[in-house]
């Protein structure tokens, strides 16, 4: 609940301004006193037309005075007090002019002094109070230069300096005044935030105080009113919205940067379903909708990619223009299922949006929750997996264009699970990752692949993959390097290869951690170069020799921008002064292209396909046996 007390400027100035009145007024009823009894002084001490003058000017100060000391006992608007108490500066500066000019004498001067010094602190504003002592030095001007043109030095250096610090000391008691009229309304807020504070808290119970729409608590109750009201009889759905790299937001950007993010997201939610759905977020990038509507799969799916259109608009916070996405996963709310599976299902679904290219809406089919279930499957033989038996590598040659030979091999992990038979590694590997078992295979497959190195009498340079869980997890790292050193082999014939988007998770552990691995010799390449982010930034501070142009860019060969690309992704790394390998040269097309384009090396089935340890090793033989014999021939032919 909101404050009813007003927190306007006005409010405060008018707060201020009645703390100030008592004393406008006390300087009012002062001057009243004064010229009454002024008045009655000049009836004893001047007579004739001086004693006219006088007296008028004293009666008539006088009478004004104590009019406008009435009128403030009542509020009026401030440009109405400001002439009151103007007339009455004017008639106290007609007095002390009267005065003068009835007897010049140098002592009556004095009274332009105190006038200054009374006017700064009993007029109403400051503006006032300026005006009013501009007045009186103009006057006192006049005095100096008709009759004491010798003092107008010395005077106007007292009267300037009087009202100066005068004026001062009324600015710093009004600004005292106007804070305590302020503390004093703060104190009337705060008062009445207290007396309602039951129901601002019930409203926070269930608000989000980030974005301000309804939280997880609130989404539970709405649900159960869609679900037993009347809006399960014309059709309810329930619909699950994740945002699609908001991570990767808070990590480039902040997370305050990410609050605003949100909060952005949630004022085009709340725009776009207004009253027709109730919307909450519940939980990090994690919004809920409630939709009351009856219609087919078909025009909820519509509806609904339509409000996924509205989040993807490119969004400005803080000059800067952030992309981001969102998938959604939809299911019908139904009365007879339970409350648990209808969240389920809307959760299966928005699982397969993730896993199927994310910004898309996909509505629950029964063959979400097998897809789940599967993978449910495939996780439980992971945790069961004994990784030094089931888990087998094969390699994928890696050729530099300019030595014309095969310098390195990709290590790829292969599972043969006891229970479910092969596995792709497409599969496993990301749900290795999402349930935080990546680690046992990573150290797995380094394991072996240290002991085929060791195997072989001339070693071939292996190149190996880091998530990035792995990279941010000491405790790995440390393994890594303890069973490189204990294997005694050179660390430069591991590669260890991270992509962007694995770096970002947390890229100070990870860069603190790639440089311990850099360190001790092992090279490091950037994987899937040219589909992440891109921040040259981390390039440059980072101890990365390779960049791997991401496969994705040899698709499209016949496309002439293509080629363009290519050539400045190998640009980036020239600039860099890093490797530059192709991936996916998969025909003699390709190769063509990219020698063009001027990557170092390249890498595709063109040179190979996935093959084991002892086929690696017989190619690279053959490979050797074949550089040999052509250079024993160009020795002959030389000779």
């Amino acid at each position: 609940m909101t404050s009813t007390i007003p927190k306007s400027t006005a409010f405060i100035d008018a707060a201020a301004e009645q703390a100030y009145r008592p004393i406008v007024k006390a300087y009012l009823g002062a001057a009243a006193l004064y010229y009454a009894i002024m008045t009655f002084v000049h009836f004893w001490t001047i007579n004739g037309s001086n004693l006219v003058t006088m007296a008028t000017a004293s009666i008539t100060a006088c009478g004004v005075s104590i009019f406008a000391w009435r009128a403030l006992s009542r509020p009026l608007e401030l440009v109405k007090r400001e002439l009151l108490v103007g007339l009455v500066n004017l008639l106290v500066l007609a007095n002390v002019m009267a005065a003068m000019h009835i007897e010049h004498a140098q002592e009556n001067l004095l009274y332009f002094i105190m006038m200054v010094m009374g006017f700064a602190f009993v007029s109403v504003s400051m503006r006032q109070a300026f005006l009013s002592i501009v007045v009186v030095l103009g006057c006192l001007f006049l005095e100096l230069v008709q009759h004491y043109p010798e003092q107008l030095v010395v005077y106007s250096f007292i009267t300037v300096g009087a009202a100066f610090s005068t004026a001062t000391l009324s600015y710093s008691l009004r600004r005292s005044i106007r804070a305590g009229a302020m503390a004093r309304n703060e104190a009337e807020i705060k008062l009445e935030e207290a007396q309602n504070l039951g129901q601002k808290m019930r409203h926070l119970s269930l608000s989000d105080s980030l974005t301000g729409l309804p939280n997880r608590r609130a989404f539970f109750e709405a649900f159960n009113q869609y679900k037993k009201g009347t809006g399960s009889d014309n059709g309810s759905w329930l619909a699950l919205l994740d945002l699609d790299g908001f991570k990767a937001v808070n990590d480039m950007y902040g997370h305050i940067m990410g609050d605003e993010l949100l909060k952005a997201v949630a004022k085009r939610l709340q725009g776009y379903c207004g009253e027709e759905a109730h919307v909450s977020r519940t939980g990090g990038d994690e919004f809920s909708i409630l939709l009351l509507r009856d219609g087919s799969s078909e025009d909820i799916e519509l509806w609904l990619q339509k409000l996924l259109d509205v989040i993807g608009e490119i969004y400005e916070i803080d000059e800067r223009l952030i992309p981001v996405s969102g998938s959604i996963g939809c299911n019908r709310i139904v009365d007879d299922t339970m409350e648990t599976q209808t969240i389920r299902n809307a959760d299966f679904a928005l699982l397969h949006a993730k896993k199927h290219g994310k910004n898309r809406v996909v509505v629950f089919h029964d063959e979400h929750a097998k897809e789940a279930a599967e993978r449910f499957q495939v996780e439980q033989a992971l945790r069961a997996a004994d990784f030094d038996t089931e888990i087998n590598l094969v390699f994928q040659p890696q050729f530099d264009l300019g030595k014309n030979k095969i310098v390195r091999a990709e290590t790829l992990a292969r599972w043969e699970s006891p229970v479910l038979g092969k596995i792709g590694p497409d599969q496993f590997i990301k749900i290795a990752e999402e349930s935080g078992l990546i680690a046992r295979i990573t150290l797995t497959v380094v394991g072996k692949a240290l002991r085929v190195l060791k195997s072989w009498e001339d070693p071939i340079p292996l190149s190996i993959n880091l998530s990035s869980h792995d990279l941010i997890s000491d405790q790995v790292i440390d393994q890594i390097v303890r069973l490189v050193s204990e294997s005694g082999l050179n660390p430069s014939l591991i590669e260890f290869e991270v992509t962007e988007t694995a770096m970002m998770v947390d890229l100070e552990k990870a860069s603190t951690n790639l440089l311990q691995l850099s360190d001790i010799g092992h090279p490091v390449a950037l994987d899937d170069f040219g589909t992440g982010y891109c921040n040259f930034n981390y390039l440059r501070s980072l101890p990365i020799s390779k960049l791997k142009v991401d496969r994705s860019f040899m698709e499209n060969v016949g496309d002439p921008m293509t080629e363009k690309i290519l050539h400045s992704l190998a640009g980036i790394a020239k600039t860099l002064d890093v490797h530059c390998l192709l991936e996916g040269v998969e025909n003699e097309l390709e190769l063509i292209i990219a020698k063009r384009v001027g990557p170092q090396s390249v890498q595709g089935y063109l040179f190979g396909e996935p093959m084991n340890a002892t086929e690696l090793y017989l190619h690279v033989e053959a490979q050797n046996i074949m550089e040999n014999k052509g250079d024993r021939m160009s020795q002959v032919v030389g000779g």
